[in-house]
């Protein structure tokens, strides 16, 4: 079993509270990454967990243990970190079988551990060098096997792949993922790249200043942002968020810019997805949508003109499958579109798209928060 468990857990450096009352099951078996921006607490939280940190309240379990006072190496737990921490000095058997020496463990054991291991990984044929004759894909191999030999209960990992290049990053993503569905040992994952978040993660834990802003499936916080700052950090490009006014004509309510350079219907069965829109009528609010449901409008029929606008094509770039159009109206409003690399826009010139308002979030202009019905998930 791997189950972890945080309650109410906070971590203070002097005056600043680093992770503030932090609640979080991490469930057996489960691959579970902490994402967020610098500073959030995500690593913290990482090293409370591994015994690295003392926390200043609350209890952490193993295994329904409090491991509060119990130190690194026996919370059968193993962790790698950013910038590998191989020793110099040794070749890669004896780095991964380093931590197995001290434990005193039987020498056949260790030898068997590690080749396993570097099967595993495909390192087999470096285990006579040193990490100065290795790339930085292997280095990270190597750090992972080392944990790996461990057989741990739990699986940690700080931003693996941060020093890695963009191809070789896409390349261990899928390594490691495989590497969980082999072991089925509880991982938990910390990374800056919501990229790496949505890929890797059977559920994701956004954080910000401390603490813990919404746990779920990745297409569930994808799709059901609970707070505008969940909805813009989770996505690329990024949720395009701005306010407007929310009107209601006749029994359909509209989402309108307030210089009115935009005003967009809500379909009746996106009504039933927010709550009590009735108290925000005629208030300011944010509206959410993704640039991947903002398409050309060509010609859809006139039902259609109630969810289009026209604006100003600012830059237009081709990314090969699919084109972003960076859209304006005026010098403050933006909106980014996601749409076919077919698409007939030209930068510069005004161009009409269609607004899946299905797919739209709208938030509490004070608060952030979504205006979503609490409580339930609502499937697309």
């Amino acid at each position: 079993m791997g189950k972890v468990v945080l309650e109410n857990v906070t971590k203070k450096f002097g005056n600043v509270i680093a992770v503030n009352n932090a609640n979080l099951e991490i469930r057996d078996k489960e691959f579970l990454i902490l994402v967020g921006p610098s500073g959030c607490g995500k690593s913290t939280t990482l090293r409370m967990v591994a015994g690295l940190e003392d926390i200043s309240s609350g209890n952490i379990y193993i295994d329904d243990k409090i491991v509060n006072d119990v130190p690194p190496k026996d919370r059968d737990i193993a962790m790698v970190f950013q910038n590998y921490a191989l020793y110099p000095h040794m070749d890669v058997f004896n780095n991964m079988a380093f931590g197995l020496k001290l434990r005193k463990f039987p020498k056949l054991e260790i030898e068997r551990r590690v080749k396993e291991a570097a099967k595993l990984l495909g390192i087999e044929n470096l285990m006579e060098r040193k990490p100065k004759e290795l790339s930085g894909g292997q280095k990270q191999r190597v750090a992972v096997g080392r944990a790996i030999v461990r057989e741990p209960k739990v699986f940690l990992m700080d931003e693996p792949l941060s020093n890695l290049d963009a191809k070789l990053r896409v390349q261990m993503r899928s390594e490691l993922t495989k590497l969980h569905n082999r072991l089925q040992t509880t991982m938990i994952y910390v990374t800056h790249d919501q990229t790496e978040a949505m890929t890797m993660g059977d559920r994701i834990v956004v954080m910000k200043d401390g603490f813990i802003l919404q746990v779920g499936a990745p297409l569930e916080i994808y799709n059901h942002p609970d707070s505008v700052f969940v909805a813009t950090f989770i996505g690329s490009p990024a949720m395009n968020v701005v306010e407007a006014i929310l009107t209601k004509d006749g029994d359909s309510y509209w989402v309108e810019n307030m210089e009115r350079t935009f005003r967009l219907k809500i379909p009746k069965e996106r009504e039933n997805y927010f709550e009590n829109l009735e108290d925000y009528v005629d208030r300011e609010i944010l509206f959410g949508i993704r640039p991947e449901d903002i398409d050309d409008f060509e010609d859809r029929g006139e039902e259609s003109e109630d969810y289009s606008f026209t604006a100003m094509v600012d830059v237009l770039e081709p990314m090969g499958a699919e084109t972003f159009l960076y859209l304006s109206f005026g010098d403050e409003l933006e909106f980014v579109a996601r749409v076919d690399s077919t698409s007939r826009a030209k930068a510069l010139e005004q161009h009409k798209v269609i607004v899946n308002m299905s797919k739209c979030q709208l938030f509490d202009k004070d608060t952030e928060e979504t205006l979503r019905k609490k409580g339930r998930i609502f499937r697309d």
